[in-house]
């Protein structure tokens, strides 16, 4: 079985912090880019190659 990662949308970093507000509303924050919002990449561990 292999560990999920999240990664931030635009920089693909992995420094992913998330802030739950309320029941429904989740609030993911990257702190390289700074990036915000509720659009994440859930990423196999091993396997994903991301172009350049």
């Amino acid at each position: 079985m292999t560990r999920k990662i999240l990664r931030c949308p635009i920089c693909l970093n992995t420094d992913i912090y998330w802030d739950a507000r309320g029941p429904y509303a989740t609030l993911y924050y990257c702190r390289q880019c700074g990036y915000q919002g509720a659009f994440i990449l859930e990423c196999d561990e091993e396997g994903d190659v991301f172009p350049v």
